[in-house]
């Protein structure tokens, strides 16, 4: 892995509106985000996207490449108004699938909630 060098690297742990606020005369110009999860795309898009006064984000991940069927499916709810702001809306629409029911289950198997 090359980490460009000098750079701040980034775990994400808290909402990006808290890291990405607003630019300081002390913010960084080259970030990497370490993770290429919805946490971490989300963050390099801020960063890009946002008044942060970075230039330039790098993302790392443990796989070469991100592809379909890789990872688990997300849910979004409220974090859909987040992507739309980052620009993300019209291919978030593109590529969702709507919830048709939700269905949720003790392991015994007694039915708490079923939304249809």
């Amino acid at each position: 892995m090359n980490i460009p060098t000098p750079c701040v690297c980034i775990l994400f742990l808290s909402p990006v509106a808290s890291l990405v606020a607003s630019p300081t005369p002390t913010s960084p110009r080259r970030v990497a985000v370490v993770g290429a999860g919805i946490g971490g795309l989300a963050l390099a898009r801020a960063l890009q996207t946002l008044d942060t006064g970075v230039e330039e984000v790098a993302v790392f991940d443990r796989r070469s490449e991100l592809k379909p069927g890789v990872g688990g499916g997300i849910q979004i709810n409220g974090g859909a108004a987040v992507l739309a702001r980052l620009g993300l809306g019209e291919q978030m629409k593109a590529s969702a699938l709507p919830v048709r029911r939700i269905l949720s289950r003790k392991s015994g198997g007694f039915e708490l909630l079923d939304i249809d």
